[in-house]
């Protein structure tokens, strides 16, 4: 699995705390999920990381805005 939020959030302009503040989600989770040291993600929550990107930037972004897969 291979972590693609901060590259979303560097070609928005959007800063991990300003992610964090506007999806009402722990800073420290994206900060952690940005630099891959998060081993869990819950649905809810990853749906409101998605859904802020999107009302952030105006665009419509899906799942792969913050995750792709990768098969090991």
């Amino acid at each position: 699995m291979l972590i693609t939020l901060q590259k979303t959030l560097d070609v928005e302009g959007i800063t991990k705390g300003a992610l964090a503040r506007e999806a009402k989600v722990r800073p420290n989770f994206v900060y952690e999920l940005c630099e891959g040291k998060t081993k869990r993600i819950d649905l809810d929550t990853l749906n409101k990381l998605i859904d802020t990107l999107n009302e952030m930037s105006g665009k419509e972004y899906d799942l792969s805005a913050v995750l792709e897969y990768k098969p090991e």
